[in-house]
């Protein structure tokens, strides 16, 4: 039994000191087809939520307070879920709480499509935002331990690219269905709901395939050895909490919220109302953003090994906050345009280097799974204050103005916090 733990430990250590540096191996792609699927599907739940709240209006008879509810409800469910399950993915492994999230998630999305009231909706739609919230947190600490140190932040980026990539979808699916039954009212909607109670049947077979992370099965048998010897050896103690390390993700996230929900909850308003320009529901101006997005994380996932996390979170911050000042100062339509590009490959894009820099900045630890889930989805509440203070300011055309401006404070912020913190790139992990 000793032999046999002892044996899997050594055997997990030699596979992680012999990865290639240049090629990406089978179990990497594995994790990364998991983590990034899963977090695809998630998006395409929560995307098509904004896309359905002028149906559900219709459908439940509520005013756009109410509407705003069901946005608040998720995003308390994916805070809550991003935590709790962080821990879970502790004890329980990466891959199974993947999986479980994605059960979840995909349950209560199917029971959406058969909710009688606004009641039945809030309450399926709160239970499925815990495994959307899970989710990213075990896909991504799935990823940051098994992908090889010298290209983590290219499985990272390719992972968070799941994000456009199921907004997009989202926005194609709205559309077949619409088309197909002359509108989204009566069970138009419903369809839509159902269609996102399929990736756990989809990546039920992708969860079967993918392997555990070997840093939290090293840590798994390694505990399994100590306590085999605990009448002769004291157990081995994790490595201690990295305050300074968990306090600048933390703050890092919340900037990065603040930014991501300021800007993409007010700027269509602020183009209509202050720059009166008609063109920000139309398809081309969500594509542009989206695509913006998807450019942002290849160039990210291109770059981020070789130069560095500092280096592409400062270029990023620039370039997003570059387009916020073309809204504030410009009026011109094609400008505009190019800055709704460079906002999804900015604030969008800068997400692409998230899960890697967490993981290493809060650094080795048994609680690695908590404390990212604790970093990313704390620093939500960035998110939940950013919309309500541009929103107070909102009330003129100058203190909107002033309320868009909050984000480059924002960026600078953002900014302050990376140059400060320690670079991270080809940092290995235990």
């Amino acid at each position: 039994m000793k032999s046999d733990i002892l044996n899997a430990d050594n055997g997990i250590s030699e596979r992680l000191q012999t990865q290639s540096a240049t090629r990406v191996t089978g179990p990497e792609w594995r994790a990364l087809s998991l983590a990034g699927l899963g977090w695809t599907f998630e998006s395409y739940d929560s995307f098509l939520l904004s896309l359905l709240l002028p149906t559900l209006a219709l459908q439940f008879g509520l005013t756009k307070a109410q509407l705003g509810l069901f946005t608040s409800i998720t995003a308390a469910g994916q805070i809550v879920g991003g935590i709790l399950f962080g821990y879970v993915s502790d004890k329980l492994g990466r891959v199974r709480t993947a999986l479980l999230c994605i059960g979840i998630y995909s349950l209560f999305s199917g029971l959406l499509a058969f909710a009688p009231n606004e009641h039945w909706f809030a309450a399926a739609r709160l239970c499925g935002a815990l495994g959307m919230g899970g989710m990213w947190t075990a896909g991504a600490a799935l990823v940051a331990e098994t992908w090889h140190a010298s290209r983590r932040g290219k499985g990272g980026a390719l992972m968070q690219m799941g994000l456009p990539v199921g907004a997009i979808i989202a926005i194609t699916v709205s559309g077949t269905v619409s088309g197909i039954n002359g509108g989204l009212a009566h069970d138009g909607w419903r369809v839509l709901f159902l269609i996102g109670a399929l990736p756990f049947f989809i990546l039920f077979w992708v969860a079967r395939k993918t392997p555990e992370s070997p840093i939290w099965l090293e840590r798994k048998a390694a505990a399994r050895l100590h306590a085999s010897h605990s009448e002769h050896k004291a157990p081995q103690q994790d490595a201690k909490l990295n305050v300074r390390g968990l306090l600048a993700a933390f703050t890092f996230i919340f900037f990065l919220q603040y930014l991501y929900w300021g800007v993409f909850t007010w700027t269509p308003t602020f183009l209509v109302t202050v720059k009166h320009l008609d063109f920000v529901h139309s398809l081309k101006f969500v594509l542009a953003l989206q695509f913006g997005a998807i450019s942002g994380f290849l160039l990210f996932s291109a770059f981020v090994d070789r130069l560095g996390r500092r280096p592409m979170f400062i270029a990023y911050l620039l370039v997003g906050a570059v387009a916020v000042g073309v809204y504030i100062v410009s009026a011109n339509p094609w400008l505009l345009m190019t800055a709704i590009f460079l906002t999804g490959f900015g604030v969008n894009g800068i997400f692409a280097g998230a899960g890697p820099f967490l993981a290493e900045i809060i650094g080795d630890t048994a609680s690695r799974g908590f404390l990212m889930g604790l970093a990313y989805n704390g620093g939500r509440l960035g998110g939940f204050i950013a919309p309500l203070v541009i929103g107070a300011l909102a009330s003129t055309s100058g203190g909107f103005t002033m309320g868009l401006a909050t984000t480059i404070v924002a960026f600078l912020a953002a900014a302050i916090v990376v140059l400060f913190a320690p670079e991270t790139r080809g940092k290995a992990l235990a």
